[in-house]
């Protein structure tokens, strides 16, 4: 756990979002459950609640935070110093021991064939935080990132006529989407990979399926059968941007540390 401390007072009519939260319980008629003063108090709550928990925040201060450079739950105690590796000795059964279970294999709810011959997933970048929604206001990380593209192994870009940084589009039952292309050696030749930090007509999430896994309805984002084709031309978000700022994108592309990965393992 660590702790950011206040930088600056928030800028004209604007307000903290714990005192926001505090009003509010007021308002709906709980205010006797939200009396807090400051920070710290919410925080001593949050210790008290979680206290004799598996995560255990009772020991974890303001100060150890401060002193340690941020402390490891579970900390039962004040004197104690935080637990790096949570089961490093023993796991939490009487017996100290792991408990094992088997499951049975479940493959994909879409895999590829004649029609869509690749998968494609997707996942985060370095620079960018889930939807983006705050990283992509901070004009030093969209500058770093500020469109999507594709990453597509060598070989399977040479055998789609494919150069890096051509356009390309990427097809699924859902829909299309075309973006540039990032030629890497670090993905499987069967595999794409689109960054899902963006939205509107740059969004993946678009194409990906929204199919529910069986047992906890966790929607199946990160993989579905696709098809990928160079296109013809830019698509229209493209064609709003400058060919400057289109080239120090693609610069910036081949900064990432997936560029310039060692080759994987392939099977030929």
């Amino acid at each position: 756990m660590i702790k950011y401390n206040k930088a600056v007072d928030p800028p004209g009519e604007a307000r903290i979002d714990w005192q926001i939260v505090c009003d509010l319980a007021r308002r709906l008629g709980k205010g006797e459950y939200f009396k807090f003063q400051s920070p710290r108090e919410i925080f001593d709550e949050l210790r008290l609640c979680t206290r004799g928990a598996k995560s255990d925040y009772w020991g974890i201060t303001y100060e150890k935070i401060a002193e340690q450079n941020g402390v490891f739950w579970p900390c039962p105690a004040e004197d104690h110093p935080g637990t790096p590796r949570l089961y490093e000795k023993r796991f939490g059964f009487p017996d100290g021991k792991a408990r094992f279970h088997p499951i049975e294999y479940i493959p994909a709810a879409e895999e590829p064939d004649e029609e869509y011959p690749l998968i494609l997933t997707t996942g985060r970048v370095i620079y960018h935080y889930l939807s983006g929604n705050q990283t992509r206001r901070t004009p030093f990380l969209k500058e770093m990132a500020p469109y999507p593209w594709v990453e597509i192994h060598e070989q399977m870009a040479t055998r789609l006529g494919i150069g890096d940084g051509d356009w390309v589009t990427v097809r699924t039952r859902r829909g299309e989407m075309t973006v540039p292309a990032l030629v890497v050696r670090s993905i499987r030749p069967d595999t794409l990979f689109i960054p899902y930090h963006y939205g509107h007509r740059q969004a993946v999430n678009q194409l990906t399926n929204p199919v529910l896994e069986p047992m906890l309805k966790i929607p199946e984002y990160k993989v579905c059968a696709c098809a990928a084709t160079r296109a013809a031309q830019a698509p229209e978000w493209a064609k709003e941007e400058s060919a400057a700022a289109l080239a120090a994108a693609r610069k910036r592309r081949h900064e990432l540390p997936m560029a310039n990965s060692k080759p994987t393992p392939t099977l030929r």
